[in-house]
C-alpha cells in the first residue's frame, strides 16, 4: 500500500530534491531500507545524473543568453518599448554569476610549483630553503590572501 502512496513522492525528493535516502524514509515513514530497494528498482541514480546534467548550465551556456538577452534589449529599445522588469532582474542575475570567480584551493605542495615556476626557482633548492618557504605560503593561507 504505501508503494503506491509514496513512490513517486519518494523518487521524486531523491531525484529532483537531492534529499538523502534516509531524509527521505523519516519523511514518508518508511523504513531507509525500503528507500534503497526502491532506488535500486527504478534506477534513481542514473534518473538523478540525468537531472542535474539537464538542469546545469555551463558558464558558456550562461554568457550565450546574456548576449542573447542584451541583444533583445537593445531591439527592444530600437523599437521604443518598455523592458520588463523581471528579464531585466533574470538579466542582472545571470550577469553577477557570470562574474564571480570561481574559488579554486590548493595545496601546499601546488603552491611550491607554481612558486618555483613563477620565480624561477630550481627544483634542487637546499630542505631549509624549501621550508622556509613552505611557512611562507601556510602564513599567506593564514592571512586569506
Amino acid at each position: 500500500m504505501k508503494r503506491k502512496q509514496f513512490y513517486d513522492i519518494a523518487e521524486r525528493m531523491y531525484v529532483e530534491q537531492f534529499i538523502t535516502e534516509e531524509e527521505i524514509a523519516h519523511r514518508i515513514g518508511v523504513s531507509d531500507r525500503t528507500i534503497r530497494r526502491w532506488k535500486a528498482s527504478g534506477d534513481w541514480g542514473i534518473k538523478r545524473d540525468g537531472f542535474y546534467k539537464v538542469n546545469t548550465i555551463s558558464r558558456d551556456a550562461i554568457y550565450a543568453l546574456v548576449r542573447k538577452m542584451l541583444d533583445d534589449f537593445h531591439t527592444d529599445i530600437d523599437n521604443h518599448y518598455n523592458i520588463d522588469p523581471s528579464r531585466l532582474n533574470i538579466f542582472i542575475n545571470l550577469t553577477e554569476e557570470l562574474l564571480k570567480q570561481k574559488k579554486v584551493s590548493y595545496k601546499v605542495e601546488e603552491l611550491l610549483k607554481i612558486a618555483r615556476k613563477t620565480f624561477n626557482i630550481d627544483d634542487e633548492i637546499k630542505k631549509d630553503e624549501q621550508s622556509i618557504i613552505q611557512e611562507m605560503v601556510r602564513d599567506m593561507l593564514r592571512e586569506d590572501f
